[in-house]
């Protein structure tokens, strides 16, 4: 009788190569299926298995009479998709391939991805990678907001596609370049892909009008598909784009308020106050339900976001605040919330970007008087850092770097990345529900775990005086306060950091 011998590292090869020839079969079947739903060949076998899966559904139907359709859909409400895991797991591969597939038609080295490579990524385990900080704390998370919105198209919940975000960014990594499986990558594309995916997929829900016809439905329904491009392909490929229904009750916010705001903001220096030249900026909020109210277990059916363009960058500022859970205490006297954040600023003092989980406290006075306190966690923070006896950062790409056939990004990588905690308090006095004066402190610690080891203190402060003229319109002008101290381990290599004033004059449109 003979005995096998089994050779670990070799099968261990074997099952790297058949997971990743199982990725891009998948992935071709996808490209496949998506043509053939295109042309379909009524000459094809496949049609006569639907005819009997069909038969099997009118079988079914005839033995539930009554019952509504959508429910024998797996849909949880008329408005609803079906359910449908594995299509979600399916349409997550696609999107990977189609980021594949886009990267090699703009000549990226890291997308010739072979078996190899992909045994090489496994071998190596995780890393610490050298992309663009832009690339890093806005690219990837909205990435993986696609990952969650597959989930959300095919009638997953928020947790379980929170899960499938983590599948597809997890297969990107080890399957989708040549780059080493990045640490950073995975969880910047998991938390702010679930932040950024379930803000884009409620705010796509308020676009559309399911119960128009005509142009303006389809107008509509294309506007939903800017915002959140998987579930409005399914609604297309569904039909579910014309047919005429109620919105998903969940997804129906309780409140809503937004504002635009468009002006000129000036900057200060560390030794002038102020800069001459002003510069032309736009700035959008938006509150999604009511966060200072109600018992909530449904994730996001409140929260907050804040975009600001210009003023001295493209994005200078991207922020989203959804709340996971919410418990009123004293009678409603106090809001006690969970809530999840994405944080991004690029400003003269610092570049940061977070992804961090919070806990607040609100009191509310009627509609007159509001504060709020909050304290939170930091699962992962980026900052940008000067390495020591530098003075200004090298050029990007410039240095010592990894080597690029190996999938690692040339040049040395100019911020550090690591845990820590933040902190605030908001008060804002109001009248007829319109903000008069708002005061806000935030103060963030991060202890960098990757690159120049050091602990980050970044301090923010802001007030705002709104001035209501006539209708929704009215005028603002808003000081800021940026501060930046950083301890290295080397005490003598200390540097006291950064701080400057900022103060902008706006016209404002608000309603709600």
């Amino acid at each position: 009788m003979h005995s096998i011998e089994f050779d670990p590292p070799k099968m261990r090869r074997v099952a790297v190569v058949m997971l990743g020839s199982m990725f891009w079969g998948v992935s071709l079947c996808a490209a496949q299926g998506i043509q053939d739903a295109a042309s379909p060949d009524t000459n094809r076998p496949s049609t006569v298995l639907t005819d009997q899966l069909a038969s099997l559904a009118a079988a079914s139907l005839a033995g539930t009479a009554g019952q509504p359709s959508w429910i024998e859909e797996r849909r949880a409400c008329e408005g609803c998709p079906p359910r449908s895991v594995g299509r979600a797991l399916f349409q997550t591969t696609v999107v990977n391939v189609f980021y594949g597939l886009a990267n090699l038609a703009r000549g990226q080295v890291t997308a010739r991805v072979t078996p190899t490579t992909w045994w090489r990524n496994m071998e190596q385990g995780w890393v610490w990678d050298l992309d663009d900080f832009t690339v890093n704390q806005i690219g990837h998370p909205y990435q993986g907001n696609n990952y969650f919105n597959t989930g959300r198209a095919n009638g997953l919940s928020f947790y379980e596609s929170a899960a499938v975000t983590a599948f597809g960014s997890a297969t990107w990594e080890y399957f989708g370049e040549t780059n080493h499986a990045s640490l950073n990558d995975f969880i910047n594309t998991t938390l702010g892909g679930i932040a950024l995916g379930e803000m884009f997929h409620r705010t796509a829900w308020l676009v559309r009008d399911t119960r128009a016809t005509g142009r303006g439905r389809m107008w509509s329904e294309i506007g939903a598909l800017a915002l959140d491009p998987i579930t409005g392909v399914n609604r297309f490929m569904r039909g579910d784009a014309s047919r005429v229904t109620d919105k998903p009750a969940d997804l129906v916010p309780s409140h809503l308020a937004a504002s635009a705001s468009a002006g000129v903001l000036w900057r200060g220096t560390e030794d002038n106050a102020f800069s001459a030249d002003g510069q032309p900026f736009v700035e959008v909020e938006a509150i999604y339900g009511d966060p200072d109210k109600e018992r909530s277990r449904t994730p996001y059916d409140a929260f907050g976001m804040r975009l600001r363009f210009g003023g001295g960058s493209g994005l200078s500022e991207a922020r989203v605040r959804g709340r996971l859970l919410g418990q009123p205490l004293k009678d409603g006297a106090l809001q006690f919330s969970v809530l999840q954040s994405y944080d991004f600023q690029k400003n003269d003092a610092y570049a940061t970007g977070s992804q961090s989980f919070e806990a607040t406290f609100g009191f509310s006075s009627t509609n007159r008087f509001r504060l709020l306190g909050w304290a939170g966690l930091t699962v992962l923070g980026a900052i940008d850092s000067l390495p020591l006896g530098l003075s200004e950062p090298p050029v990007e790409g410039e240095g010592e770097g990894g080597d690029a056939g190996q999938g690692v990004s040339e040049g040395p990588r100019y911020y550090d990345y690591g845990p820590g905690s933040n902190f605030g308090v908001t008060a804002t006095f109001s009248r007829s529900n319109r903000p008069l004066v708002v005061l806000f402190y935030e103060g963030r610690h991060l202890y960098s775990l990757d690159g120049v080891r050091a602990n980050h203190f970044l301090q923010r402060t802001r007030v705002d005086l709104l001035l209501p003229l006539r209708g929704a319109f009215g005028v603002g002008v808003t000081g800021e306060y940026f501060d930046r101290r950083t301890f290295y381990q080397d005490a003598a290599a200390t540097r006291a950091g950064h701080h400057y004033p900022q103060v902008l004059a706006y016209l404002t449109w608000r309603v709600s």
